[in-house]
């Protein structure tokens, strides 16, 4: 028989939740027990003892209590500690107790001579086992720290009676709650503000994410709270009954549900999990889905069947917290409306700052009157009025077969795309429904869970994130995007680069090849939108290549003559090149909000630079560049300098600044007295490069690499240039260095880096197998058509410590040099891209064969 006043073993809390109960029963029923426990702590008797009367039963979720007459309880004397009361806080206190929840819990004391009294108590819960996180304050030092940390004030306005003295708890009612709620309360609801909107940032500024957090990301948990800790502010909400009784009747039943589903799986993730953690990742999704209740059907997997439902749910927390903060927040912001009707069309006017519809009260929208509306709302920015809202809502059916090639739709939603507000438009669109039926090729992607590398949104919210990043580029005022945004406000035809963009993930739907497919698929949209032949080609080039040119940039080396040749071959013009420049920097900046990086910045603006030379004609011819070169260095012999040119291969010209070369000069005439030589250089891009120069040995490279992972620098590029005389200048590019930098670091790199290398000394290199489930599998690829001069393999990985040692590695034992490298981890995976040579030349079929077979076992033992 279970006692009722002992914690559940995580056998009984798994039965609980496989009995089917709800969220809020499961939360609450493990939240009670915690009760029986802490209260049989509180008064040091058995947990099922009954010889002390207890000061009133707990009222449910309503995150406080009633005491003395208005209880209801026995008049019977009091029997436990005086002048001691203890509450619940946070999680506890609103009764959301999770399996591995802290217990947070605060003492009241009417003066500081009860601690002790309170310490003993404390020793009895931790001995128990309890995870408990406490305070001890009197009623004075409440009100005071309250104001001094937005912290205890929200854990205040949440604290639930637990035991201890009645009286003093009246007195926490009646003293503290009355200030903590009526003071400073503009304060309050600008801090909480700002807190929720920081916090939506961190967690990825969108419901729609791949990995969700419960908790802490958009439409999730900490929102119902934010909204009830406003709530008691600014309306005086007693308690979460009164809280959600406040929701409106037509939101309610939807927002419990929500609220209930969202507990459920936290509930869930923490048991499967085995400790606190509310990030539904990839890691646990598969075995979530099935204890949810989400099987596998013919079109989804259970993971996509959970998240969509996820999205449902969480999108209407977002809803419907989003309206009562805003009531919350409404007193304290001064607001001034014009409430008089002013016509702007035939059909729509504005009045209080909003749009409304001047047709008689329940005629309905027509399709054409619909996509207006939106056109109007990107033309004047005035937001629609909620009667506007709901006629479009109850009206969407009329947008159907015959409305989407409709002239005046079609021209409305054009337009949209010409105006200033394209992505808050086609956000509301979509919200609304109207998107996806005015587009049904675009309705295909709503919700759709797809898992790529380092992609943190669903299809279709990565697509309007892409459109809002490109939109930004033209008020931009980041140093970083100058050459971007000076790019896009001197295009013309904006309306061409945000249709190819709405337009570019559109295959994915298919399931398949999606450039192509999409492709396929916007011929048949143009057709009905009955664009110029001009439009139609552009849009269809940037649909059928909007990978093409981050592929290249992160995959080739941009100052290779033979990839820029390809490149420009396949982009055509440079009027292509700046489409395909802006529409690649709104893809990749749309992935998730930290994969847009400097690093990436420069590799995108060296193959654009390199490209528009390439299209406009202009060469650069080896003898006049080294004589232009000549003419302006000083301190240097040139005919030294000359015969070192000499000596460098054709790509090391195009890839090298001129104060590099001289600078490379120096450091190979130090390598040629010493035998040995290193220089590190702070670059433009934010990254720091180590050059070093020795006699060319084989696996120089994975003695170099193998090193500087030991030392905890993360590498992600790496160029190797072989002069004609036996020496090698080898660059590594490492982005961690402010990270762990020390004053004695360059010292430590230059002599540990001479003795592995020269003195050719051993070093230790720490590998640990990946912890983490990922949802992709290795994959290894070796291009021996792409160039004709050296073959291209590319790995992908789950990361770990000592991956890139291991692969240049087994690069070296299979007789392969290394021609240059790009290595690139992030989210725990690696995707590292090496121009290799065999001999003089590319590999055979009997070496490739040979090498994809020691890197697969290589890669595949890693993760054992």
């Amino acid at each position: 028989m279970t006692k009722t006043g002992t914690k559940p073993s995580l056998s009984e809390l798994n039965s609980w939740l496989d009995s089917g109960q709800g969220g809020v029963a499961l939360t609450q029923q493990y939240s009670l027990r915690i009760d029986c426990m802490v209260r049989a702590l509180f008064y040091n008797e058995p947990a099922e003892g009954k010889g002390r009367v207890r000061p009133a039963q707990i009222d449910g979720r309503t995150g406080g209590r009633s005491v003395g007459r208005r209880s209801g309880r026995s008049s019977r004397k009091y029997q436990g500690p005086h002048n001691l009361t203890l509450l619940a806080t946070g999680g506890y206190g609103r009764m959301e107790m999770a399996p591995f929840s802290d217990v947070d819990l605060l003492f009241i004391a009417a003066d500081r001579k009860e601690t002790e009294a309170a310490e003993q108590i404390l020793y009895r819960l931790w001995d128990s086992g309890l995870d408990i996180s406490h305070a001890f304050r009197t009623p004075e030092e409440c009100i005071e720290e309250a104001f001094a940390d937005i912290r205890t004030r929200t854990s205040l306005l949440e604290a639930r009676y637990l035991a201890g003295d009645p009286v003093l708890y009246d007195l926490f009612c009646s003293k503290v709650l009355p200030a903590v709620t009526s003071r400073r309360q503009r304060d309050f609801v600008r801090e909480k503000l700002l807190e929720k909107g920081k916090r939506h940032h961190s967690a990825g500024n969108s419901v729609f994410l791949l990995e969700p957090n419960v908790k802490d990301g958009e439409g999730g948990l900490r929102d119902v709270h934010t909204a009830f800790w406003l709530s008691k502010v600014a309306l005086k909400t007693r308690d979460y009954a009164g809280f959600f009784e406040g929701i409106p009747p037509l939101f309610r039943r939807r927002f419990l549900s929500a609220y209930d589903f969202l507990l459920r799986a936290r509930f869930c993730l923490h048991l499967e999990s085995n400790r606190k953690n509310d990030l539904l990742s990839f890691e646990f999704q598969r075995v979530l889905a099935p204890r949810l209740g989400f099987l596998d059907s013919k079109k989804f997997s259970g993971v996509e069947r959970m998240l969509r439902y996820y999205y449902l749910k969480s999108r209407a927390i977002q809803e419907i917290t989003a309206d009562i903060v805003a009531q919350c927040s409404r007193p304290y912001v001064t607001v001034t409306k014009d409430f008089s009707i002013r016509k702007i069309t035939e059909d729509f006017s504005v009045s209080g700052g909003s749009l409304i519809a001047t047709a008689p009260k329940g005629a309905p929208l027509t399709a054409g009157k619909i996509m207006e509306a939106f056109s109007l709302m990107a033309r004047t920015g005035k937001r629609f009025s909620p009667g506007l809202r709901r006629a479009i809502r109850t009206d969407l059916l009329r947008i159907n077969r015959k409305a989407r090639i409709q002239p005046r739709s079609v021209n409305s939603f054009l337009e949209i795309l010409k105006g200033g507000r394209v992505y808050d438009t086609l956000r509301e669109m979509h919200d609304s429904g109207v998107l996806g039926r005015f587009l049904p090729e675009f309705g295909a992607l709503r919700m759709l869970v797809i898992h790529e590398p380092y992609h943190l949104y669903t299809v279709d919210e990565h697509t309007l994130v892409a459109i809002r990043n490109l939109e930004l580029l033209r008020t931009t005022s980041y140093k970083s995007l100058e050459d971007l945004h000076h790019i896009i406000n001197s295009t013309g035809q904006l309306d061409v680069l945000f249709l190819s963009l709405l337009l570019h993930d559109i295959g994915k739907a298919a399931g398949r090849n999606h450039e192509e497919e999409g492709y396929k698929r916007q011929k048949d949209i143009l057709e009905r939108f009955n664009l110029a032949a001009d439009k139609r080609s552009r849009i269809g080039f940037l649909v059928r290549n909007h990978i093409l040119m981050s592929e290249t940039a992160l995959k080739r080396e941009a100052h290779d003559p033979e990839v820029i040749a390809r490149f420009a071959e396949a982009v055509g013009d440079p009027e292509n090149l700046n489409a395909l420049y802006l529409i690649t920097y709104a893809d990749m900046s749309a992935v998730n909000p930290g994969f847009w990086s400097s690093w990436k910045a420069y590799l995108l603006k060296e193959l654009y630079l390199h490209t528009l030379d390439y299209l406009n004609g202009v060469t650069r011819d080896r003898k006049e560049y080294v004589r232009d070169l000549l003419s302006t260095v000083r301190g240097i012999e040139p005919p030294l300098l000359a015969a070192f040119i000499s000596e460098m291969p054709e790509r090391y010209l195009l890839s090298a600044p001129r104060e590099k070369i001289i600078d490379d000069y120096r450091l190979v005439n130090r390598a040629l007295e010493g035998g040995f030589a290193v220089r590190i250089d702070k670059r433009a891009d934010g990254l720091v490069e180590i050059s070093v120069s020795t006699a060319d040995s084989h696996g120089l490279f994975s003695k170099l690499v193998g090193f500087l992972s030991s030392k905890g620098l993360n590498i992600v590029n790496g160029r190797i240039f072989t002069c004609r005389n036996g020496l090698v200048i080898d660059k590594i590019a490492v982005s961690n260095w402010q990270d762990i930098w020390w004053d004695g670091l360059v010292l430590d790199l230059t002599e540990g880096l001479k003795a592995v290398i020269a003195e050719n000394r051993p070093f230790h290199v720490v590998r640990r197998p990946e912890t983490n489930v990922s949802p992709y599998d290795i994959f290894i690829e070796l291009d021996n058509e792409t160039s004709d001069e050296v073959s291209i393999i590319e790995v992908f990985s789950p990361d770990r410590l000592g991956l890139l040692y291991d692969i240049s590695l087994v690069l070296a034992k299979q007789g392969v040099s290394i021609s240059s490298a790009r290595i690139n981890t992030e989210s725990g995976l690696a995707q590292d891209i090496f121009s290799v040579r065999s001999g003089n030349g590319k590999l055979g079929a009997a070496g490739s064969e040979r090498l994809l077979s020691a890197l697969w076992m290589t890669l595949r033992d890693g993760q054992e």
